[in-house]
């Protein structure tokens, strides 16, 4: 998967290093050509100098390939753009933006981000985030992690068994379009339900598997 990380700070850094020995096409932009210092050895990507939210560097980094960019600047105004950027104008399936003020996240929601926070999610837990299509890892209690699952058109008219037994996983809310239900055993799936669950990280290759659309097993 081809991955865009604007900012080449330590998460920014640490995250594309990482990508990388997991095999991903990764593009590091940064407007501190210094910056780019902070990439590991084992990092075989590219490396791109120039502005995050400007549309001729994102060009560039070959955003028109990218599955995914992760916006991790030190500045949220600056993760917002680029995020907005890459999701608006470029239609880039998965946008994530850093959040360093607890009043930003809001922003975020309202444009539709995905967002992480350093002081809740780890480099790991990012990389989680970006590999699991439709499940974004919130927290993380050693081995068990609170995450929100996406349930998409090809999950839903499912009871919460029916959810649990193969994603392996404990539900323990469900956001249905902005209001919030506990839901029993007389809960079915509708697609656009956000599910806040409980997962340990042993599962999270059933949680994949089972969120794939059928035709992409």
């Amino acid at each position: 998967m081809q991955i865009i990380v604007v900012g080449c700070g330590r998460i920014g850094a640490s995250l594309a290093t990482a990508l990388a020995t997991r095999k991903h096409d990764v593009v590091v932009v940064d407007r501190n050509t210094a910056a780019f210092s902070e990439l590991g050895p084992l990092f075989n990507g590219v490396t791109v100098t120039g502005d995050g939210i400007d549309v001729d560097v994102l060009r560039r980094a070959d955003i028109a390939k990218a599955r995914a960019l992760v916006a991790v600047t030190n500045d949220d105004s600056v993760n917002i753009m680029a995020a907005q950027v890459a999701q608006a104008v470029f239609g880039v399936p998965r946008v994530i933006g850093r959040i360093n003020s607890p009043h930003g996240e809001q922003i975020f929601r309202d444009f539709g981000i995905e967002t992480i926070s350093p002081a809740h999610l780890t480099v790991l837990n990012l990389l989680l985030t970006l590999e699991t299509e439709g499940v974004h890892i919130r927290e993380s209690f050693g081995e068990v992690f609170l995450a929100q699952v996406h349930i998409s058109y090809h999950m839903a008219g499912q009871t919460l068994a029916q959810i649990e037994q193969p994603c392996k996983l404990r539900v323990a809310a469900v956001d249905r379009r902005g209001h919030n239900l506990i839901p029993d055993e007389s809960y079915i799936s509708q697609a656009g339900d956000l599910l806040i669950a409980t997962l340990r990280r042993d599962a999270l290759l059933a949680l994949r598997e089972a969120l794939k659309p059928p035709g992409r097993r």
